[in-house]
């Protein structure tokens, strides 16, 4: 028998060091423990078949011990912990400072693309983080959490925020926050009277927030919450040219009684005559006057929206929040308004994202999704004749039945371009609300909206069923591949000489059986991390609680703990290694076997039904979550190297595949890929995504977009998005494919705009091996 130590290396087992080990625990808690019960101790782990990691030995040491002499046991455990504790400061923290230090091109100083670890602020949130983790693991945790995430059996994800006791994420109510204002840390803010100061209150937001949080924020609705914005400022641009045109220009005493007028009779941008002809009476004005004030207002305000629009999504790419010059890790939502001043905002804000930043570079944030609706966004006739008539319909020059369809044809056209907006589909079944009604102007509330990520919280066992106001508390990922090689092991051992079949069966139950107890075991972990952060004081998240963001915090006393305030979130059981665990199982991956995709079908629903299961025991919203891994691809991977050796398929890369999602290197059609990957979205309601890889330049053929699109729409997808190459010359300026060398002016310096776990970064080298390499990997879908 061998014993595999911590760095993966095999010795030799020796029974002495374990028969020395339990006499020096007897003699520290003062107990003369015979050697015979030593000896008997060390000959047990000595007949085990197969090579046993030293932990695992540790284990079985102490158990003999608690059986028999329990007070020793505990002198054992805390001789063990003090070793761990001593060790992990020679070896993990001192080489993580060491790197930080030289700014060194390491995975720790890489680990999240959208932070400059090598600034001096990203230095100091690095030493921080890697700080705060070891205190985690040695006070906060449960050991058995810690051990299972060590070991690489799970990973508790954020574990450097653990001690703050903060949530994940949050989907803001703008509308509470505009109509009742909010406060700041140095006062109030009032309610907005413009479209370019709602823009800018909503950067401000979005900034603020992300101090209390560790994860991203979103806007469900950015759409319905800007439109009462671009409605104020069509007033005012009206108001002060018929002030002009009466010749009083801004006397205040005329000002407010125009204003009453105005105010009162015009209800939308969109003024019909009816209304024209009321404010011609009232303010005695020519009607041929007030209809040309009515189209320079309008006027006025698509220019005001436009730069609101604008200066949103600038400010959304330089305002530094974190520590690390991290921008705010922001999400809108958007698609559904079908009010004229909900279009303007969309259209205007796909505008400006079509244009770029200054120098035309590709906006990074805010992620955009534009939500796909049947009758709003989307529908079948439509779509045929837009195909029919392709270019009348790019220049708007068709009428649709469906309001927002022209909303749709220009969104497939900016996501050619600039990547986003990203695709929502509120008819697959599972986001569905049955209480929303189209003739509901507030029917945003029932609408799912998601983080740009891929994390979904709609489903609440605890309240309503909505997006809105809500978000994750806490999530943590299961290794599938290890639990599969374990599996197989444990099969191919009990029936050593059986066929491969018969192994096979064996090997799937046992997957089965590993998948649940860790589902459970994680379960219990987030139901343990939720019990320490609902002890938080409200004052800990003064903008968060006291403004009602997430739903109910406005109701606390600073003093108060935030108690249930937060059970209305998520907790999110993730998974990544899908494809590699089939590997492990069948030497084939589920996109091409279909014995393996059944396996993995089942796994997940596996865990989907456990979380269902443990909503109901705890009465809080568990979720089965397709993980987005960045640093985590590579960091399972590397421990189960060590712990198994290379295996062919299954390790032998640098990384894990994501979640459910296909081998990136698989050759599949784009249809066939969404069709694979669909049915795991109504598993995985904690967040999914679907990615396809398009080949060429996107922008000459937005029609595969949209069909594209729409093949995800009738698929059931929930949430998916379209890569394609983006690169740019920071030179000269030339946008199109990139090889290595500027076809324009030669030159190497080349931005090329990619997307990583489901935001964009404009640099590769931000991206840690891990992900460069996958990056590297992927294979474009033809249709």
């Amino acid at each position: 028998m061998f014993v595999i130590k911590r760095d993966g290396t095999k010795v030799p087992f020796n029974k002495e060091k374990i028969i020395n080990a339990i006499e020096k625990a007897g003699i520290a808690a003062g107990k003369d423990i015979p050697k015979e019960f030593s000896v008997t101790a060390a000959s047990k782990i000595l007949n085990l078949s197969s090579d046993t990691e030293v932990e695992s030995i540790q284990d079985m040491v102490e158990k003999e011990l608690m059986q028999e002499y329990p007070e020793v046991a505990k002198k054992y455990i805390l001789y063990r912990d003090m070793r761990n504790v001593e060790r992990h400061k020679r070896t993990h923290i001192k080489k993580a400072f060491d790197g930080i230090v030289t700014v060194e091109k390491n995975n720790i100083n890489k680990e999240n693309a959208n932070m400059a670890g090598d600034t001096p602020s990203g230095q100091m949130m690095t030493f921080a983080s890697e700080t705060t983790k070891d205190y985690t693991h040695k006070y906060l945790l449960n050991q058995e959490y810690s051990r299972a995430h060590m070991s690489g059996d799970i990973h508790i994800h954020d574990l450097d925020y653990y001690p703050t006791k903060t949530s994940t994420c949050v989907q803001y109510d703008l509308k509470k926050l505009f109509d009742n204002g909010f406060s700041s840390k140095h006062g109030k803010i009032r309610e907005p009277k413009s479209i370019s100061t709602y823009a800018v209150l909503a950067t401000i937001i979005f900034q603020t927030n992300q101090n209390e949080q560790h994860g991203g924020q979103a806007i469900p609705a950015f759409d319905f919450f800007m439109a009462p914005g671009v409605l104020k400022s069509f007033r005012r641009h009206f108001r002060y040219r018929a002030l002009t045109f009466l010749e009083f220009d801004y006397i205040e005493e005329k000002s407010k009684e125009v204003k009453l007028i105005v105010n009162s009779l015009v209800t939308t941008i969109d003024v019909d005559d009816k209304t024209k002809e009321k404010l011609a009476s009232e303010l005695n004005l020519p009607l041929k006057t007030v209809n040309r004030l009515v189209t320079i207002a309008y006027n006025d305000t698509k220019n005001e929206t436009h730069q609101a629009m604008e200066g949103f999504i600038h400010n959304l790419n330089t305002m530094h929040s974190r520590g690390g010059n991290q921008v705010v890790f922001s999400s809108i939502n958007y698609g559904t308004d079908t009010s004229p001043e909900g279009r303007m905002v969309a259209f205007e804000l796909l505008n400006s994202t079509e244009e770029g930043l200054g120098d035309s570079e590709t906006p990074i944030f805010p992620i955009q999704i534009l939500k796909i609706k049947e009758g709003i966004t989307y529908s079948e006739k439509d779509f045929k004749l837009a195909c029919q008539n392709w270019d009348k319909a790019i220049k708007g020059k068709l009428e649709f039945e469906t309001p927002n369809f022209d909303l749709f044809i220009r969104s497939c056209e900016v996501s050619s371009k600039r990547l986003f907006p990203n695709f929502v589909f509120l008819d697959a079944p599972f986001n569905h609300n049955e209480k929303w009604d189209i003739n509901d102007p507030d029917r945003y509330k029932y609408e799912i909206a998601t983080m740009g990520c891929r994390t979904r919280v709609f489903e609440n066992v605890n309240g309503e069923k909505t997006s809105v106001g809500r978000g994750n508390i806490s999530f943590t990922s299961i290794n599938m591949p290890r639990l599969a090689i374990r599996a197989k092991l444990d099969a191919e051992r009990e029936l050593n000489g059986a066929s491969e079949n018969e192994i096979q069966k064996l090997a799937i139950e046992k997957f089965y059986d590993r998948v649940k107890n860790m589902s459970l075991f994680v379960g219990k972990q987030l139901a343990d991390r939720f019990s320490f952060q609902k002890t938080a004081l409200a004052r800990q998240f003064p903008f968060m609680m006291s403004n009602g963001i997430w739903n109910g915090g406005e109701t606390l006393g600073l003093n108060e703990e935030v108690g249930d305030a937060l059970s209305s979130g998520t907790l999110g059981i993730g998974f990544i290694g899908g494809h590699n665990a089939m590997m492990a199982l069948f030497g084939k991956g589920h996109g091409s076997d279909d014995t393996a995709y059944e396996t993995l079908y089942n796994a997940v629903k596996i865990i989907k039904d456990t979380a269902e299961e443990l909503s109901k025991k705890h009465k809080l919203n568990f979720s089965a979550l397709a993980t987005p891994a960045e640093g985590l691809s590579g960091r399972f991977t590397k421990i189960d190297k060590q712990v198994f050796g290379e295996i062919t398929g299954v390790n032998d890369r640098d990384y894990y595949i994501n979640s459910f999602h296909v081998d990136v290197k698989e050759d599949i059609s784009a249809i066939e890929k969404i069709k694979k990957e669909a049915p795991f979205h109504e598993l995985t309601r904690g967040g999914h995504i679907t990615y396809i890889e398009l080949d060429g330049e996107a922008k000459k053929n937005v029609l595969a977009i949209m069909k594209l699109v729409k093949e995800m729409h009738e698929a059931g997808i929930g949430y998916g998005s379209i890569n394609h190459p983006v690169d740019r010359c920071k030179e000269c300026g030339y946008k199109g494919i990139v090889q290595d060398n500027c076809p324009v002016c030669g030159s190497t310096n080349i931005s090329k705009t990619r997307r990583i776990t489901g935001y964009l970064t404009g640099d590769l080298d931000n991206w840690n091996s891990y992900k460069q390499k996958e990056e590297e990997d992927r294979v474009k879908h033809g249709m």
